[in-house]
C-alpha cells in the first residue's frame, strides 16, 4: 500500500516523473550492457584509441579497473539476442497480467528484478560462465517486456482526457532519451572509472526507484487517501461515467468483465499494420542499441568514450523530435486537416521512413563523420513515429489496451532477427562491408515496413472492441463529443474513459 503524502502537488504530474525516470533506468539497461561488452571484448582492444577520438586515451587499459574478455564478437551480441528472446516470449503475458493484476504493482517489482540482475550481471561476467549471462539476459528481457503495457495501464487511470497526449509523451520520453544517457554515461564511466562500475550505478537506481514508487505512487484517483480537491475533481466526471457503464452492465444481465477477444485480435489487418510497424522498428532499433557501438569499434577503432558520444547524441536529437512532432501531429488531427488514420500513418512515414532511407545510405559509406550525421537525421526524424504504430493499441481497441500492446511488442521478433543476423556476419568477421550488408538490409526492411504500415493501418476504433465510446459517456459528455468530434483523439492515442475513438469513416 502506497504511503500517503498530504501534499496538494498533483499526483498525476509525480506519477508521469517517475514513470519517466523507471523508462530512463530499465531502458538503459540494455543499452549499457551492449557498451560495457563491446568495451571488454579482446577484438581490436589493442587499436581502441583513436587518434582522432576526443577521448585519445582511457585511463582505465591495463589497470586493475579493466577487464578484457576473450570471447568472439559472435558470442558478445548474441548475449543481447537472448534478451530480445525473453522479451518477445514475455510480451503476450505481460498485456494479459495487466488486466487482472495491479499495473502499479507489476511495474514496480518488474523493475526491482531486472535491477537485481544488473547488480549481480558484474560477478556473473568475472565468472566467464556464458550459460549463466544467457540466463540472466533472458530473464531481464522477460521482466522489461511487461514493464511498458504496465505503465501504460498506470497512466491510463491518471490522465484526464485533455491532458493525455501531455503526460503520455512525457512518459515515454525516458525511453527514447534513455539510449543517449546509457551511452554517455557508459563510455564515461568504462573508461575512466571502472568496466563495471555503469552496472552497479544503474543496478542501484533502479532498486532505490522500485521501493519509492511503490511507495508513493497510487493506483488510480479512488485510491489516494488525500487528492487535492482540484486534482480529484478531475476524475469524478469519469469515476461517474464508469460506474453507470458498469451498473448498464448489470442491469442488462452482463458480467462487468469481457473476454478478452484473441481471435479478432489475430484476423484484424490493423492490428497486423502495428505488429509489422513494430517487428521493423525493433530490427533497426537493436542495431542502434546493441550492434553500432561494436560497428565503430570494429571498423573505425573508437574507444568506449568517443564510442558512447556518438551512439548517444542522435537519440537526443529524438527526444526533441518526437515532443515537436507530437504537438505538430495533435494540430492536424484537432484541427480536422487530416483524419487520425492519415495523422497514424503520416508520423510513420516521416518517422520511419527517413530513418530507413538514412540507415540504406549508411550500407554504402566508409566514414564515420558522415554515418554519425546519417545517424543523427534518421533517428532524430524516427520521433515522429511515437504517433504511429506504437500509439495504435490506444485507437484500435482501447479498453483492450494491455493485450495489444502485448501484441505489439512481439515485433521483439525482429530484434532478435537482427543480433543473430549481426552475430553471425559482422560478428564473426568485424569487416567493413559485412556491417555495411546489416545496414542495407535493416535500412530495406524499414522502408518496406512503413509501405505496409500505410496500407493496412487505421486509426478508429475497430468494430470489435466494444462498448462503443457513445455507451460510456455521459449525455453531457457525449453532447460535447458531438460538437467537437475531431477533439476526441489526441496523437497520444488515448481519450477519456477508456480511449480513443476516431468516428470518421476512412
Amino acid at each position: 500500500m502506497a504511503v500517503a503524502c498530504c501534499t496538494c502537488m498533483p499526483h498525476r504530474y509525480f506519477l508521469v516523473l517517475m514513470c519517466f525516470i523507471g523508462m530512463l533506468i530499465s531502458v538503459g539497461y540494455r543499452t549499457s550492457f551492449a557498451l560495457v561488452m563491446t568495451h571488454i571484448n579482446a577484438v581490436n582492444n589493442s587499436n581502441a584509441s583513436s587518434s582522432d577520438s576526443l577521448f585519445p586515451h582511457c585511463t582505465t587499459e591495463g589497470t586493475s579497473r579493466d577487464r578484457v574478455t576473450h570471447w568472439d564478437g559472435s558470442t558478445a551480441l548474441l548475449f543481447n539476442t537472448f534478451y530480445f528472446i525473453g522479451q518477445l516470449f514475455f510480451s503476450l503475458p505481460g498485456g494479459a497480467l495487466c488486466q487482472k493484476f495491479p499495473a502499479k504493482r507489476i511495474y514496480a517489482i518488474t523493475i526491482l528484478i531486472s535491477s537485481v540482475l544488473q547488480l549481480l550481471l558484474s560477478l556473473v561476467i568475472i565468472s566467464e560462465q556464458i550459460w549463466l549471462i544467457y540466463l540472466f539476459r533472458l530473464v531481464q528481457g522477460g521482466v522489461e517486456a511487461i514493464t511498458v503495457p504496465s505503465m501504460n495501464a498506470v497512466i491510463s487511470a491518471w490522465a484526464p482526457k485533455n491532458q493525455k497526449t501531455t503526460l503520455v509523451n512525457l512518459a515515454y520520453a525516458g525511453v527514447y532519451l534513455s539510449p543517449a544517457v546509457a551511452n554517455f554515461s557508459t563510455g564515461a564511466s568504462v573508461c575512466y572509472l571502472s568496466w563495471d562500475s555503469i552496472l552497479y550505478i544503474y543496478g542501484s537506481l533502479g532498486v532505490l526507484w522500485s521501493v519509492f514508487f511503490y511507495l508513493f505512487v497510487y493506483q488510480s484517483p479512488d485510491q489516494h487517501p488525500c487528492l487535492c480537491d482540484s486534482e480529484r475533481d478531475l476524475f469524478i466526471p469519469q469515476a461517474t461515467v464508469n460506474g453507470n457503464a458498469a451498473n448498464g452492465n448489470a442491469a442488462n444481465g452482463k458480467a462487468a468483465v469481457q473476454k478478452t477477444p484473441w481471435c479478432k485480435f489475430f484476423t484484424s489487418m490493423p492490428v497486423w499494420a502495428m505488429f509489422v510497424g513494430a517487428f521493423c522498428r525493433n530490427f533497426v532499433f537493436a542495431m542502434l542499441i546493441t550492434e553500432v557501438q561494436q560497428y565503430y569499434k570494429d571498423v573505425y577503432s573508437l574507444n568506449s568514450a568517443m564510442n558512447g558520444l556518438l551512439n548517444g547524441l542522435p537519440h537526443v536529437f529524438m527526444v526533441i523530435f518526437m515532443l515537436l512532432g507530437s504537438v505538430f501531429l495533435d494540430y492536424l488531427g484537432k484541427h480536422g486537416i487530416l483524419s487520425w488514420t492519415l495523422v497514424r500513418k503520416l508520423a510513420q512515414t516521416l518517422g520511419f521512413g527517413v530513418m530507413g532511407v538514412c540507415i540504406l545510405v549508411i550500407g554504402f559509406l566508409d566514414n564515420y563523420i558522415e554515418v554519425f550525421v546519417l545517424f543523427c537525421v534518421g533517428v532524430a526524424f524516427s520521433g515522429f513515429s511515437i504517433s504511429g504504430y506504437q500509439t495504435n493499441p490506444l485507437d484500435l481497441a482501447p479498453k483492450y489496451v494491455g493485450p495489444l500492446t502485448g501484441i505489439s511488442r512481439t515485433g521483439m521478433a525482429g530484434s532478435i532477427l537482427s543480433t543473430v543476423l549481426a552475430a553471425k556476419t559482422a560478428g564473426d568477421s568485424h569487416k567493413l562491408s559485412d556491417w555495411q550488408t546489416l545496414f542495407i538490409i535493416g535500412g530495406s526492411l524499414h522502408i518496406a515496413g512503413v509501405i505496409f504500415y500505410c496500407i493496412f493501418a487505421s486509426g478508429r476504433q475497430q468494430s470489435w472492441a466494444e462498448p462503443k465510446y457513445e455507451a460510456l459517456v455521459g449525455e453531457t459528455d457525449e453532447t460535447e463529443s458531438k460538437k467537437n468530434s475531431n477533439v476526441l483523439i489526441t496523437p497520444s492515442g488515448i481519450n477519456s474513459n477508456y480511449g480513443a475513438i476516431d468516428k470518421e469513416i476512412y
